[in-house]
């Protein structure tokens, strides 16, 4: 089981996030107007959210749970691109995310549990995979999309995590976790997880119709997104960061520069904003890290309600984007920074 954690989070990543920056030509191939396409970015999230606090509790083995979700997630990805409408597609994606629900709490609850001795180096790195994932999925996601069409670009981008799901499956490993213990005293570290993918999604989901705005193709958003890949570095030496500095202020300074990746993007330039969502995404991923290593300590009760607070966050920020499409940046911007900073000011009550 241990092999396949890394390149399980990748691969899922990968065909969860490759919709992002087809956005705008998805609305086009159906037929719908600016911003209709949101649900297929909130409803996996939802189901996310509603089901990965019940996954602990299935007394099956973890990669029978972990290989089912991955193939879910694969099979409805490629029917996805099939989808002759936006209710169909949307449809699919929301299938996506709730097969997607089995792989992320039971990985931070495996990671103490397979690596007793450096379980926190290990969640940096499970992280680094997400990025690298998430990071590859939304830049190949737009040069699929302007090479190959909308279609065949959700197509070819869901099909390897299938190949891995397979992989999974065939191991037949009877890892099982104990019982899940649910608590509510962890409210500030799943406020976090809330905080982290809001932030991360409110801005992303924002930046193709920007870019679009500003002239840039779509291959050219897709190369922009590859600044996921800059919260690959920090991801993996989070560990190596919380032992010298400690998880709180390792929190802090990973949020300090997610505050300046913020102000740099205000500018009107592509290269700013390009400079800004790199500063961004480096800060985003080692805060991720710290405070999902920490979510795995509490067992898969904490690290499923961890994983359900964090996509609640993506849920909502997919509902809320629409109406600041086409408004000046400043607003959006101004919101992602006050987040930022209840996210300050929130680290020493979650971390410690």
């Amino acid at each position: 089981m241990a092999w396949a954690l890394l390149p399980s989070g990748a691969l899922l990543y990968v065909a969860l996030y490759a919709v992002v920056p087809m956005l705008p030509g998805l609305e086009r191939l159906f037929g719908t107007p600016p911003g209709s396409a949101h649900l297929g970015i909130s409803l996996p999230f939802v189901l996310l959210v509603l089901l990965s606090p019940l996954v602990p509790r299935l007394r099956l083995p973890a990669g029978m749970v972990m290989g089912g979700g991955l193939l879910g997630v694969g099979l409805f990805g490629v029917l996805a691109g099939l989808a002759p409408s936006l209710e169909i597609w949307t449809l699919c994606r929301t299938l996506q995310g709730a097969f997607a629900a089995a792989v992320p709490g039971l990985s931070l609850a495996l990671l103490p549990r397979l690596y007793p001795r450096k379980h926190a180096q290990m969640a940096g790195f499970w992280v680094a995979g997400n990025v690298l994932g998430g990071g590859l999925g939304r830049g190949l996601g737009g040069l699929f999309a302007e090479w190959f069409g909308e279609r065949w670009a959700m197509v070819l981008l869901a099909l390897p995590v299938a190949v891995i799901a397979w992989a999974v499956l065939r191991t037949r490993d009877r890892l099982a976790l104990p019982a899940p213990q649910y608590t509510l005293r962890a409210w500030p570290l799943y406020t976090l997880g809330f905080i982290l993918l809001f932030l991360n999604f409110f801005v992303t989901n924002l930046l193709p119709y920007r870019l679009e705005a500003l002239g840039l193709s779509q291959a050219q958003i897709g190369g922009i997104f590859f600044a996921y890949l800059a919260g690959i570095p920090g991801s993996a030496l989070a560990g190596a960061l919380v032992r010298r500095l400690g998880e709180v202020r390792a929190f802090r300074l990973a949020f300090g520069l997610v505050t300046l990746g913020l102000l740099a993007q205000l500018p009107d330039q592509p290269l700013w904003i390009l400079v800004g969502f790199v500063a961004m995404m480096a800060g985003i991923f080692t805060a991720q890290a710290i405070a999902g290593g920490a979510s795995g300590r509490g067992g898969s009760g904490v690290s499923g309600t961890y994983v359900a607070a964090f996509y609640l966050g993506g849920t909502v920020a997919g509902l809320v984007y629409p109406p600041f499409i086409g408004q000046s940046p400043l607003w959006g911007l101004e919101v992602a920074l006050g987040v930022s900073l209840l996210a300050v000011l929130l680290a020493g009550r979650a971390l410690r």
